[in-house]
């Protein structure tokens, strides 16, 4: 069984155009800090380091700390993973309502 608040933090760290894009851009980057995520938009660095909590605590990205500089990067293995379990449970529920039906 999914825990739900999991599932909500996911969906909303997913559920924003500007998070989307930062996701899009750590998909293509292996690690980037908060400046070089900043440069790339037209948002303060602490418009980023917000949405980049928000998929922090969603799971959605990790972080690593070296010297003064934190670096972030796409944990797309947890989140494929949480987005297929998902799903399963989508299917398993769709199946037993099918066969209730039948």
């Amino acid at each position: 069984m999914l825990d739900k608040e999991d599932v909500i933090r996911l969906f909303t760290g997913l559920g924003d155009p500007m998070r989307l894009e930062i996701i899009f851009l750590l998909a293509e980057h292996n690690r980037l800090n908060v400046g070089e995520i900043a440069a790339r938009f037209h948002l303060s660095r602490p418009a980023i380091s917000h949405h980049l909590k928000v998929l922090k605590d969603a799971r959605i990205l990790r972080s690593e700390k070296v010297a003064q500089e934190v670096f972030y990067r796409l944990d797309f293995d947890g989140v494929s993973t949480r987005l297929r379990a998902v799903l399963t449970q989508l299917e398993d529920c769709t199946t037993a309502t099918d066969a209730e039906e039948a």
